[in-house]
């Protein structure tokens, strides 16, 4: 009986580790990625457009899209424009297949991290309250909600984790190459 108990917390012990290797491994992906993004979207910029339709203006190395930013104008009573700020920047690899989105406050309720790959959400994507502290955070894969998500007050103390399962989905996106 005891070595069915000490089996069965070994293995319990040993999935719990494993399911946290996972976490860290698609964290340092998610790390690399974006790290990877910034320095391809830092290039030199040989034009600039700006979208007036879209409010957005967006940065080129020769025909490579860099960065855009969209903007969002403040005016005064007499309509004059008194200043812009900034409701969501994108970074892009060079290969266009990767971009790293932040959604930003004041502009919105909240500000937004993560990784688009082909269009879709992938890797870790962290809600933050406008003063920096995390707010959500958790990861997904395809535009889906995959693993632990973690909530967290004002103050940074976590209100609810939820399993939003797939976490097999984490080991994916090792996978997923940034090619230069």
């Amino acid at each position: 009986m005891k070595i069915k108990i000490l089996t069965y917390c070994f293995i319990c012990i040993a999935f719990q580790a494993c399911k946290s290797n996972q976490v860290e491994k698609a964290t340092i992906w998610s790390q690399n990625i974006k790290r990877k993004i910034i320095e391809d979207s830092n290039q030199q910029l040989t034009k600039v457009i700006f979208d007036s339709i879209r409010n957005t203006t967006i940065y080129f190395s020769r025909d490579i899209k860099l960065k855009s930013y969209q903007l969002r104008n403040h005016f005064d009573s007499s309509s004059n424009r008194l200043y812009r700020d900034t409701l969501v920047s994108i970074f892009y690899s060079t290969d266009q297949i990767f971009e790293l989105v932040r959604e930003l406050c004041p502009g919105n309720s909240r500000s937004f991290e993560g990784i688009r790959y082909k269009g879709n959400h992938f890797g870790l994507a962290e809600f933050r309250y406008c003063d920096g502290k995390i707010k959500e955070r958790g990861f997904r894969y395809n535009n889906k909600e995959i693993g632990v998500w973690t909530e967290y007050d004002s103050i940074g103390n976590v209100i609810r984790t939820t399993d939003k399962g797939n976490s097999e989905r984490l080991d994916k996106l090792l996978s997923i190459k940034y090619y230069r």
